[in-house]
């Protein structure tokens, strides 16, 4: 599933922002004199009750307005940010998880050589409309191939795996004890599944980690936010954990020469309320990482406002104008409403972090909160200029008229 592409709705937004600007002339993008009080009157309200807040102009570094943006906040779901960066730190974008199954030398023995895909489905029909690796057809391949070599269905089966995801192997055992197969399990090593090997049944590949990045920042997937950070721990040589997740986020941040002085991160998803991390920090991160081709994948993935992920239905109601200008990672948690990401100003776009962790703790404070946010926004997201072509130019549809 590609998810990059814009959807049907996306295309309206931007065909409704361009055919605006061509008849009747772009806005006047708002000078940075003019955004501060506009920023400002939000954070004072009683919506967002004192967050931290801060815009920045990326092209040049400048920060244009800035309320208690070093102070550190519950962040929620922005937390994903720092998941996705530090494991592009280790991992390209195509780069793809595989699962192979092998029958073993040793009868009624399956070996399973897992990589840590975060992203398997136990739902067959699903795993195929979305492209996943599908829990239930390995089952079934390997007990095809199994049933073959015993001869008649098998009763008892031992699983060797490494790799592997409890949650995902834990599934896969009931999926053999729903058809009366006795199952026995054996973490191994790599080398172990090597040396009892005897024969490759299938091999399975996960989307490139692209597209499972663009789901997780699109749809705020916990799961995904939470195994991708313990996969950059992995890597980062601090253990497939959440134990290794604060280092390896500081040394995202070292890397990218960002002060991590008060980070906290207990999870890779945000759903913990012990997280800590500043709106400075957060612009930073989206700063440094802006435009940069190894981190690209995080802008993509951001869900744009009005239009898709958990975006979808903001600004629609409360600040139509803002639809399709406002490209943000959401975060929420009870008494949090967060948001990060950049905001289209007419020529220029803004990074913009808004965390509100002090909000009452019910829906109307939530809504209160997210409203507020989507309100300033779009007081000053303006789409791009666009100069009006001459009466003889010719524009292209997608099909060629």
């Amino acid at each position: 599933m590609k998810l990059r592409p814009l959807s049907l709705v996306s295309i309206s937004v931007v065909l409704v922002v361009f055919t605006t600007t061509m008849t009747s002339g772009a806005p006047a993008a708002l000078k940075s004199s003019a955004i501060s009080p506009i920023l400002k009157s939000a954070a004072i309200s009683k919506s967002l009750a004192h967050p931290g807040m801060i815009l920045l102009d990326p092209e040049t570094g400048e920060s244009i307005f800035e309320y208690s943006a070093d102070s550190l906040r519950m962040p929620a779901s922005l937390l994903k940010i720092f998941s996705a960066a530090a494991l592009l730190d280790y991992v390209s974008p195509d780069f793809r998880f595989t699962t192979e199954i092998l029958t073993s030398v040793e009868p009624n023995t399956l070996i399973i050589a897992g990589s840590l895909d975060p992203w398997m489905e136990r739902d067959g029909v699903r795993a195929i409309k979305m492209g996943r690796v599908s829990l239930p057809k390995i089952v079934k391949t390997a007990l095809k191939k199994l049933d073959s070599d015993s001869g008649a269905p098998i009763t008892t089966l031992r699983i060797e795996y490494y790799k592997m995801h409890s949650t995902d192997l834990d599934f896969m055992k009931a999926q053999f004890a729903a058809r009366n197969i006795k199952v026995s399990t054996a973490r191994v090593t790599a080398e172990e599944a090597q040396l009892n090997s005897k024969e490759s049944i299938a091999t399975f590949q996960s989307l490139p980690l692209q597209q499972i990045m663009d789901w997780m920042l699109l749809w705020s997937d916990n799961t995904l936010g939470n195994r991708m950070a313990m996969y950059a721990s992995m890597k980062a040589g601090n253990g497939y954990s959440e134990s290794g997740i604060q280092k390896t986020f500081e040394k995202t941040l070292e890397d990218l020469e960002i002060d991590s002085t008060g980070l906290k991160a207990v999870d890779g998803s945000g759903l913990s309320r012990s997280n800590r991390v500043s709106a400075q920090m957060l612009a930073q991160l989206l700063l440094k990482t802006y435009k940069n081709d190894k981190y690209r994948t995080i802008y993509g993935g951001l869900p744009v406002g009005g239009v898709n992920g958990t975006m979808t239905k903001r600004f629609v109601k409360s600040a139509p104008k803002g639809i399709g200008l406002v490209r943000t990672k959401t975060g929420f948690l009870t008494g949090v409403i967060s948001l990060a990401g950049y905001v289209q100003g007419g020529d220029r776009e803004y990074i913009f972090v808004g965390i509100a962790d002090q909000i009452p703790k019910n829906r109307s404070g939530a809504k209160a909160a997210r409203d507020a946010f989507d309100v300033a926004l779009a007081k000053f997201a303006k789409p791009v200029p666009i100069i009006s072509p001459s009466p003889t130019a010719v524009i292209e549809n997608s099909n060629g008229g």
